[in-house]
């Protein structure tokens, strides 16, 4: 899991303590960088937070803990630069034999889950990759239509409106055809 990523922070589960380990997001100036270009930010200012990785009952490894971001998108309405601060806490949970392309493949005879209860993540060859974990996180929380403080959307003036209305072809069809027959 830690191929091409952009921000990896992989962690060791089976040296992790009873009582857990603390682990400090805080990517690099050319981390933030990659980040922003995967996320379609004009720039990520900031990435911090302190998670952590815990072991729970039925041999599951829990990561949460609060994250706070600085973000720049662009303004939907104007188009200009809009930096936004975001918080968030992220809770997820972690097993050995959890089916990472569970809920994928799903047929109508599979049995049905209840969309409540979230499955865990793998850990994969023995690892949680935090970083990337807090950046999928981060994905899900960003805004979806990042708006300006007082920018009001316009809609386009309405060219077409009944003194400019363009005529219908069939009654300029229709004109040319009553021309046609006046002629003969």
């Amino acid at each position: 899991m830690t191929g091409d990523l952009e921000f990896s922070r992989p962690f060791r589960v089976d040296g992790l303590p009873p009582k857990g380990r603390n682990v400090e997001l805080d990517p690099t100036p050319s981390e933030r960088e990659a980040i922003a270009g995967r996320l379609g930010l004009v720039a990520l200012n900031r990435l911090e937070g302190t998670l952590k990785l815990h072991p729970e009952m039925g041999r599951q490894i829990s990561l949460h803990g609060p994250i706070r971001a600085e973000i720049v998108q662009t303004c939907v309405v104007t188009g200009d630069p809009l930096t936004t601060t975001i918080a968030f806490d992220i809770d997820r949970t972690f097993a050995e034999d959890a089916d990472p392309m569970a809920g994928l493949n799903t047929t109508d005879d599979e049995e049905l889950t209840d969309p409540e209860i979230e499955e865990p993540d793998p850990i994969i060859d023995g690892k949680i990759d935090v970083g990337e974990h807090a950046v999928e996180e981060l994905a899900l929380n960003i805004p979806a239509y990042p708006r300006a403080p007082g920018a009001v959307f316009e809609a386009p003036s309405d060219e077409n409106s009944d003194d400019n209305k363009p005529e219908n072809p069939f009654s300029v069809l229709s004109s040319l055809k009553d021309k046609m027959e006046s002629k003969d």
